[in-house]
This record gives C-alpha cells, sequence and structure tokens, in this order.
C-alpha cells in the first residue's frame, strides 16, 4: 500500500513539474516581444562593439632550444691538469637559472620586459619602445589630461640613469598588461625543445618590434649566463699563456745573447766560467717555460672545445613577416553573443519578478 502511495505522489509530482514548465513557457511566450527587442538591442550592441573594435596584429616567433652534452667526463687526466693552475675546465652545468622550464618563466620577468620597453624602438629615433606603447594605446592622451600625471614620457638618454618614482610606476603598470593580456610564451610539446613566443598588440610594427626583442635579449642572456664560467675559464688561461710567452720571449733572448757573447768573447777562464753558469741557467729555465707554456696552450685549447660545447645552440624556426596575422572578433559571432546574452538577462528578470510578484501576493 505504501509503494503505491509513493509511485502515485511521484506521478503527480512530475505531472505537476510539466504542467509549471508549460506555465513558465506560456508566460513568457506572452513576453516575446520585449524579449525579442532586448535580444535586438543586443545583437546590435555586440554588432558595433565588434565593428568599432581595434584590431589586434599577433607576432609569433618560434625557435629551438638545443643543449649539448657536457663533455666533463672525457676530458680525464687534462680538467685535473689544469686544476694545477686554479681552473677548472670540465664544469658540469646542472640546473640554473635559465633550465628546463625556467626559461620560459623568465620571458616574463619583470626586468626583462622592462629593459626591452625602454630600448630605442627605432635606429633611427630617440623614441623608445615604451613611448610608442604608450601613444599607441592612448596613455599619452590620458596621463596628460590627470593633473597628478601630465606629460611622462621615457627617453633613451636615460637608460642608464634611474627614471622617477613617478615613471617607474607608470611603467610597472605596462608591463603588467603586457605580461597579463598581450604576451605569451610556451611549449609547442613538452619532449621536444620548440618554444612559441606570441605579442598581440593594436599596432602591427610595435606587435613585431616587442616580440623579436624581447627573444633577442632572452637568447643572448641564456647563453651570457650558461657560458659565463667557461668564459672566464678560456680568460684566466689566455691570460696565463700570454704572460709564460711574454717571459719565453725573454728568457730566449736573454740566452741568444749569452752564447753569443760567450762564443765570441776570449776573456778570463774565471769570468767564462760565470758566463756558462748563465747561459746553463738561462736555457734550463727557457726549458721549463717551455714545458709549462705547452700545457697551458693544451689546456687553453680544451678549455675553448668545452666552451664550444657548453654553448647552447638556439634556432630561429619561425619570424614574424609583414603583414601580421590580425585578431578580430567576428560581427556576425558578437551579434550572436550579444542577443543571447540579453535574452537570457531579460528571461531570468523576468521569471525573477513573477515569483517575487506571487511571493508577495
Amino acid at each position: 500500500m505504501t509503494d503505491l502511495m509513493l509511485e502515485a505522489s511521484d506521478e503527480i509530482s512530475f505531472k505537476d513539474l510539466v504542467l509549471k514548465i508549460q506555465e513558465w513557457f506560456k508566460y513568457l511566450l506572452t513576453k516575446w516581444t520585449l524579449i525579442g527587442f532586448l535580444g535586438l538591442l543586443g545583437g546590435g550592441a555586440g554588432f558595433f562593439y565588434a565593428h568599432y573594435q581595434k584590431p589586434k596584429y599577433n607576432a609569433k616567433i618560434t625557435f629551438v632550444l638545443e643543449e649539448n652534452k657536457n663533455t666533463s667526463g672525457s676530458l680525464g687526466g687534462l680538467a685535473s691538469l689544469a686544476g694545477q693552475f686554479g681552473v677548472d675546465i670540465g664544469a658540469t652545468s646542472g640546473g640554473g637559472l635559465l633550465s628546463g622550464d625556467n626559461i620560459l618563466l623568465y620571458f616574463k620577468s619583470p626586468s626583462l620586459a622592462r629593459e626591452v620597453l625602454m630600448s630605442r624602438y627605432k635606429n633611427d629615433s630617440n623614441e623608445s619602445i615604451a613611448d610608442q606603447y604608450a601613444l599607441v594605446y592612448g596613455l599619452t592622451e590620458k596621463w596628460k589630461k590627470n593633473k597628478k600625471i601630465g606629460i611622462v614620457n621615457f627617453p633613451i638618454s636615460e637608460l642608464n640613469k634611474p627614471y622617477s618614482r613617478q615613471q617607474d610606476s607608470l611603467l610597472q603598470s605596462i608591463i603588467s598588461s603586457i605580461n597579463a593580456k598581450q604576451f605569451a610564451v610556451s611549449r609547442v610539446d613538452k619532449k621536444a625543445g620548440f618554444i612559441d613566443v606570441s605579442c598581440s598588440m593594436e599596432s602591427e610594427p610595435l606587435a613585431k618590434v616587442y616580440c623579436e626583442r624581447i627573444v633577442q635579449r632572452v637568447v643572448e642572456r641564456y647563453i651570457s649566463i650558461k657560458t659565463q664560467r667557461q668564459n672566464a675559464t678560456v680568460e684566466k688561461l689566455q691570460f696565463r699563456v700570454d704572460s709564460i710567452a711574454g717571459l719565453l720571449k725573454q728568457k730566449t733572448v736573454s740566452s741568444a745573447s749569452l752564447q753569443n757573447t760567450s762564443s765570441t768573447m776570449d776573456i778570463n777562464p774565471l769570468y767564462r766560467t760565470g758566463t756558462s753558469v748563465a747561459v746553463e741557467t738561462t736555457l734550463r729555465d727557457k726549458t721549463l717555460l717551455s714545458t709549462i707554456f705547452a700545457s697551458v696552450t693544451q689546456n687553453l685549447e680544451m678549455a675553448k672545445f668545452t666552451l664550444s660545447q657548453e654553448t647552447p645552440v638556439i634556432q630561429i624556426v619561425d619570424t614574424p613577416i609583414l603583414p601580421l596575422k590580425v585578431e578580430k572578433l567576428s560581427r556576425l559571432k558578437s551579434a550572436l553573443i550579444g542577443a543571447l546574452i540579453f535574452g537570457f538577462i531579460v528571461v531570468i528578470g523576468l521569471v525573477i519578478r513573477r515569483l517575487y510578484a506571487s511571493v508577495m501576493a
């Protein structure tokens, strides 16, 4: 008996639900003129929004990052020999600032973006990229109308000088806007070394320049950081080679001079003995310096070889070519979205209004 009552109750509830839906549907149909009118209004708003929206130009660079395997295991005794001179020609390069996916995060570094924005926009102009950005996005006029800001620019002549507090604040807001909305970097594939860097801005030349400049700076810094220690090793060895070469040259000249003196002058045997000792000492020093010079020169060449092996290879695959890809919202798509949004808002408003009226009745 109880089961039958529950089934009847369920049937009545479902029937009431269907009737309620029909009731609401009929009610909304009576308001079709209002819904249709506001839907058309929303569609028109979406259409004009897309029509007057400024197009965005997308600049994209794809490059391959290849890191050579470390060769320290094959250096063997040469690395030990170099260690006697206080240098390391077989140092391993473990995880660092730009290793692995760190390079993706470094692309969005505020300090890197600041350096790019403060660089020259064109070779024949003193205008910085930050100045051009502010001009394209109307920030220059906006700042000029603000009594607290006024006329602000970022001249190239002050690249090596600290900016004012106001300039730094405005530059930080530009950097935040670029990194949040207009700049992106990602790997094409987790297992591959391809990296995509894209920049989307309202100015075609600005997007191209910013994208190219930031990739250039990252590549320069990446190579510099990866080879910094090995470069220092090469410089130390080169200095030692040059110093020893100078001393060896002096000893060679002294040895030749003493030998010439001892063979051409018929002097007292006592003095001849002293000259012979000087000749032998010079020859000994010359031989010692020659041996050291050969070892250090060998270490220098091996250090240069290691440097070439540790220098990462960065190959640009694709570069932005004018005209750039244009990104703009379709007017038809925007109109449909606007109509749906406005229509949905009207329906929700009508439902809430009727529910409120029924409760208050």
